[in-house]
């Protein structure tokens, strides 16, 4: 934490160091306190080489002086070497870099001194006028002009090649210096508990959209649950139990994909947290609202059920997110792959009657475990009766009477609860390593 304190103090950004970063719809710290964020959190690392890519493109005249006489003062009071990439400076700026390199179609034109590429430039021929900005005065040389003839354009790369000496480096590629790799700066459960503090604020942030989707839960639940309204135990709700059953599953949304160890523990430790809600009240007003069984061990299983089925999906979004190349890719992938999920979920297809090449995509189908964990849970123990009605007339007793009956018709006698549970368990580690796995090892 010192060191962090102590980079905002280098780059000026202690007096904002309470505001947020803000967005396009938020707003938060400037676009030069941006740019000198971006350089601060390279610092946190400690770097010895500093590689920045335009560094004040879309800054005023000011803003980016002010950016690039920190740079100057990050390279000369401490071990770190810039390497910065520029467009048309200002002279102010130009005057503060010490090495120069000017590239024309990928070929060096001039690498030395700063202040030594005036002299090279006029030993060219080509000499910069009085109050005229340097490094204008070269990109005007060194970039081709529509107006000039091939010709001159020849002699001017052969005036500029003639007087360019490249500088002896030769010598140091013989020179053998040991890589050493530095150690981590902060220790791994520090960096966890500072980025789960961070995740946490971040969501606390977001509450607003934590309420929305609390608000469209209950209208969700409050839905269904009239809907099905008070099923009860007779004949008929045999048909009616498992649509809603079916239908609570696909009803658990997975998180927005998220745009490594420490963080990646950090970010879905908070995730999860705030995840839970949902489901949780969820289950509270539709499991009531339908008329399942009144057992405080099975209402509890069932809550038990959306929360790894909301958590299931979840982490196949994240393990999307984590391999595709883009947002569009997953944006594609995604919804493909949680239409697959419901297809195989076992309510539209039993799983005794899905083809053999089919099996690998019910084996991946979280709604399948959820709906099946669910069903067997409700249908337990279940006692069902009949109206005079619904009296089998040839054998004078009710079709079906408790709910093993009614598993067994459906085919969902293959698995227990606690299988169930244990696969949706499995589902989202292997979801969630495939999605560290991505993080960690693609680089796109």
């Amino acid at each position: 934490m010192f060191w962090g304190r102590r980079v905002c103090l280098q780059v000026g950004l202690t007096h904002v160091g309470g505001v947020i970063v803000g967005s396009p719809m938020k707003k938060g710290i400037s676009g030069g306190e941006r740019k000198r964020l971006c350089v601060a959190m390279e610092l946190l690392t400690k770097p010895s080489l500093l590689f920045l890519d335009e560094p004040t493109s879309g800054l005023d005249s000011v803003t980016a002086l002010s950016l690039c006489k920190l740079l100057r003062r990050l390279a000369t009071s401490r071990t770190c070497t810039v390497v910065c990439t520029i467009h048309q400076p200002q002279a102010k700026i130009f005057n503060l870099f010490d090495q120069l390199l000017l590239l024309n179609r990928g070929s060096i034109v001039y690498q030395g001194q700063a202040q030594g590429a005036l002299e090279f430039f006029d030993r060219s021929g080509f000499p910069c006028p009085a109050f005229e900005n340097p490094a204008d005065h070269f990109l005007d040389v060194i970039t081709p002009n529509m107006n000039d003839s091939v010709e001159s354009l020849l002699e001017k790369e052969a005036a500029l090649q003639r007087h360019y000496t490249p500088p002896a480096v030769e010598h140091l590629l013989d020179t053998p210096k040991p890589l050493v790799l530095p150690r981590d700066v902060t220790p791994w459960r520090t960096q966890f508990r500072v980025l789960l503090r961070r995740s946490l604020k971040e969501t606390w942030r977001k509450r607003n959209t934590t309420l929305v989707l609390l608000a469209q839960t209950v209208v969700m639940a409050v839905l269904i649950g009239t809907v099905f309204l008070r099923i009860g135990t007779s004949q008929s709700s045999v048909t009616r139990r498992q649509p809603v059953l079916f239908f609570t599953v696909i009803n658990q949304p997975p998180a927005p994909a998220y745009h490594v160890s420490a963080y990646f523990l950090a970010k879905i430790t908070a995730e999860t947290l705030s995840q839970l809600p949902a489901p949780i009240l969820f289950s509270c007003i539709v499991y009531f609202l339908v008329g399942f069984q009144p057992i405080a061990a099975k209402f509890f299983i069932f809550t038990a059920f959306m929360v790894l089925c909301s958590l299931s999906a979840t982490s196949l979004a994240l393990a999307v997110s984590a391999i595709a190349r883009t947002t569009d890719m997953s944006v594609t992938i995604l919804p493909m792959a949680l239409e697959v999920c419901r297809l195989f979920g076992g309510f539209f297809l039993s799983p005794a009657n899905i083809p053999m090449y089919f099996k690998w995509l019910n084996a991946l189908s979280y709604v399948q475990y959820t709906y099946v964990g669910i069903s067997l849970n409700e249908l337990h123990d279940l006692q069902l009766y009949c109206t005079p009605s619904q009296i089998n007339k040839q054998t004078g007793s009710c079709p079906t009477t408790t709910g093993e009956q009614t598993i067994a018709s459906l085919g969902l006698d293959y698995i227990s609860i606690g299988g169930c549970a244990g696969d949706l368990i499995g589902y989202i580690i292997f979801c969630r390593l495939i999605a560290y796995l991505g993080v960690r090892f693609i680089k796109y």
